[in-house]
């Protein structure tokens, strides 16, 4: 550690950096709370009305289709900045090439999120959760005059401590700001993003309980030969089918964008239409997917109907995502990443090498998230801290690390940086 380090953790524990980040680490932490949990309530009583009115389930498509025009209205009248993920215009800031200190974009951002996630299109909390912590970290920073570098680790401190609070992993939250927002290893920002994400993710835990984001009870996975074996077939399987997802997310945003004929606020109706309509026969794919991949993970789920889940996710995330909607990937990738490794170990048995179909779920969460991201470290973090599962930590990172290398050897870009450019050039059109 050489001596400006020194120097700069010094001015931390003495100066004020260390209290922006607690204030950082506090406003982001009750922001989640009540985001998520709005999103969970809402999407919970929807889902319960249709399960208990089964000839009322017609209004399923209605409801989720005024959720997709809410969420259209609100971002592209009132803050475009606040479409799609959110992570992509974080990228955006840092670089330079936009503002997070606008109130207005906090409000519309959890709103226009609660409403297309809350009523069941398929996507993430996880990407608006990183815009709306970024936001707070630029608000601290505009109330301190902070400004330059100092500024953008107030904005990494806030979307670390999102991540963190969102899924109950502050060690992911604060690698996912080095590894996915920053790309590189800095003290400067390391620092205040950890104890805003400790801060965090205890008061979620204060406030919805200290439990993994997932509620399962994780299996060992020994690193055997058999478990090796289908570790590899995992890992390529990841690598092939995660590059596949994350060009046809590429590909459906480019199709949106070429229907200029339609408003871009009436997508999202569109899209929540579309799942709407799907739902009525499988209501697992709506929403983010937590809950189906607690209920795959217990082993609740037969191998036909993952198939099924799998491949109408695959596509129907896509078309959610492309309409412009507030709402993330995230989410549905580990989603897709847990079916897809329940689905390869479930079905290893045909070739001999029987293993734990649930363990595989969790590892194929990291082995999805690696492909679609590239960032294996995150990935790896994120879904031991989610699943409390260290017996499976060597094959998890052992997977990662192949369907990263077949991602990179399919010269797959980072995904939220692809979005990031494709953000950028339709801003300059408009």
């Amino acid at each position: 550690m050489n001596r400006h380090v020194i120097k700069f953790i010094r001015r931390v524990i003495h100066g004020k950096s260390l209290w922006q980040a607690l204030l950082i680490g506090i406003i982001t932490g009750f922001l989640i709370v009540a985001f998520n949990s709005s999103i969970s309530w809402t999407f919970n009583h929807i889902q319960s009305f249709t399960l208990h009115n089964p000839q009322k389930i017609w209004i399923l498509p209605l409801i989720t289709t005024l959720g997709g025009l809410i969420s259209g209205l609100l971002v592209f009248k009132f803050a475009p900045e606040t479409r799609g993920s959110g992570i992509p215009y974080v990228k955006l800031c840092l670089a330079n090439y936009g503002k997070l200190t606008r109130i207005r974009s906090i409000f519309v951002k959890f709103f226009a999120g609660l409403a297309a996630i809350g009523s069941g299109l398929s996507l993430g909390r996880e990407g608006p959760s990183v815009q709306l912590g970024a936001g707070a970290g630029a608000l601290v920073g505009k109330l301190f005059k902070a400004t330059g570098f100092n500024k953008d680790k107030l904005i990494a401190a806030g979307a670390g401590s999102a991540i963190a609070a969102t899924f109950n992993a502050p060690i992911a939250g604060t690698v996912f700001v080095l590894e996915e927002l920053i790309h590189k290893f800095s003290y400067m920002i390391l620092l205040p993003t950890m104890v805003a994400a400790v801060v965090a993710s205890a008061i979620a835990r204060e406030c919805l309980g200290n439990n993994p984001a997932f509620n399962i009870i994780m299996t060992s996975a020994d690193l055997n030969f058999k478990t090796i074996t289908v570790c590899l077939i995992l890992g390529v399987l990841a690598g092939v089918l995660g590059v596949t997802f994350a060009r046809t997310i590429l590909i459906t945003n480019k199709i949106y964008t070429l229907l200029n004929k339609i408003p871009n606020w009436a997508k999202p109706a569109f899209a929540g239409l579309i799942i709407g309509l799907i739902g009525i026969i499988l209501p697992q794919v709506m929403g983010a997917g937590n809950l189906t991949v607690e209920s795959l993970l217990q082993g609740n789920i037969g191998l036909k109907l993952v198939l099924v889940i799998f491949i109408v996710k695959f596509f129907v995330t896509p078309i959610c995502f492309g309409s412009g909607a507030a709402g993330g990937i995230f989410l549905p990738t580990l989603m897709l990443g847990a079916f897809l490794g329940y689905l390869t170990g479930g079905l290893s048995h045909f070739i001999g090498l029987t293993v734990n179909p649930i363990a595989f779920g969790a590892i194929g969460m990291a082995a999805f998230l690696s492909a679609v991201a590239r960032t294996p470290i995150t990935a790896v973090i994120m879904v031991f801290e989610m699943t409390g599962g260290y017996a499976t930590i060597l094959p998890i990172m052992l997977t990662a690390a192949i369907a990263d290398t077949v991602a990179e050897k399919m010269a797959h870009r980072p995904i939220y940086s692809t979005l990031a450019i494709q953000q950028l050039k339709n801003e300059k059109k408009g």
